[in-house]
């Protein structure tokens, strides 16, 4: 079968990649172990809200709190969940070292998932020749078919512009696309015109724009309070509906200032503002458990967050 007809359930190409993939958390129980029956719910609930596509185990899914056997564990009931549904999945390996990278890879391939978010080990810079084997040990590690995105994001070190693709793309096909996580116009422009066969996939932040330039879908935070928002959003930009497609991305705007207001304002990131944002909507079962040393957000926070969106932002609310 060409590569062009394959669906995303099928198998991840750079001809299919596109859409809204919700970046499911990963829910804790009161015991701090990970709480299967609320993933495998929550994962229904965003297929049935029609997002594209679901990831796990990025910064949203809490990776960097996550060591290698329940991450086993995570994939295992991932996979269960998600090939009952025919949903397509992505998995993050991120990690500090190649070593623990392969670990993942080897067993998020074997269970049947997708693909996977390759993030740079963060510690410290690699040199020419290290990054150069880096890659070379990710692509061997997965067989052809699996489906390697890149996590650009400038937390780590070794961030990725549009001519660094271009160089890297040839040595390694399976490589289909970013995670980018600018919000440079030129940047990304400049991504566009030196890897336009990638599947560049953008965030809340620059959604209509970088979508207006080429981007072919978003990695999803926003999904977990309320995804219809967003397949909607993601529809009047394939229909061309710009105007709608304006507002939308105004109103996203001002929705992540009341966020960072609230939600951020003590240096709260990643994992642990998206699980507060989820407590503050009826759309996914609630978990706002995080893993030490970073604390959740407090209740009391996350009921004045909501009363104000609720305040101001009705056409944002999940309405079920």
């Amino acid at each position: 079968m060409q590569e062009q007809q394959l669906l995303m359930h099928q198998r991840l190409t750079r001809q299919n990649l596109h859409g809204v993939w919700a970046a499911i958390t990963t829910p804790f129980d009161e015991n701090n172990r990970f709480d299967a029956a609320v993933f495998r719910e929550n994962i229904r609930r965003l297929h049935s809200a029609g997002v594209h596509g679901i990831y796990t185990t990025d910064s949203d899914g809490e990776f960097y709190a996550i060591e290698l056997d329940e991450f086993k564990m995570i994939v295992d009931v991932f996979a269960d969940e998600a090939q009952r549904l025919n949903i397509p999945t992505q998995v993050g390996v991120t990690w500090c070292n190649t070593q623990g990278m392969l670990d993942r890879l080897h067993y998020v391939a074997a269970a049947g998932i997708l693909g996977a978010h390759i993030g740079h080990p963060f510690f410290m810079p690699m040199n020419a020749e290290s990054y150069r084997v880096f890659w070379q040990d990710i692509q061997r590690a997965v067989p052809e078919w699996f489906a390697l995105i890149h996590y650009n994001t400038p937390r780590v070190h070794n961030y990725q512009s549009g001519s660094d693709y271009a160089t890297l793309l040839p040595n390694i096909p399976n490589l289909i696309g970013t995670k980018h996580v600018g919000a440079n116009v030129t940047e990304f422009l400049t991504l566009m015109h030196y890897a336009p066969e990638l599947c560049h996939f953008t965030g809340e932040h620059a959604m209509t724009p970088y979508m207006f330039f080429g981007a072919r879908g978003i990695y999803s935070w926003f999904a977990n309070f309320n995804a219809r928002y967003m397949i909607e959003w993601y529809e009047d930009i394939q229909q061309g509906r710009w105007e709608q497609a304006r507002h939308r991305q105004e109103r996203m705007h001002a929705f992540s200032l009341l966020k960072e207001e609230l939600l951020c304002q003590t240096g709260n990131l990643h994992g642990i503002v998206g699980k507060a944002m989820e407590a503050a909507s009826p759309f996914l079962v609630s978990s706002n458990r995080t893993r030490r040393p970073y604390l959740p957000v407090p209740d009391e926070t996350i009921k004045r967050f909501q009363v104000l969106v609720e305040e101001r932002f009705p056409d944002l609310l999940w309405q079920g």
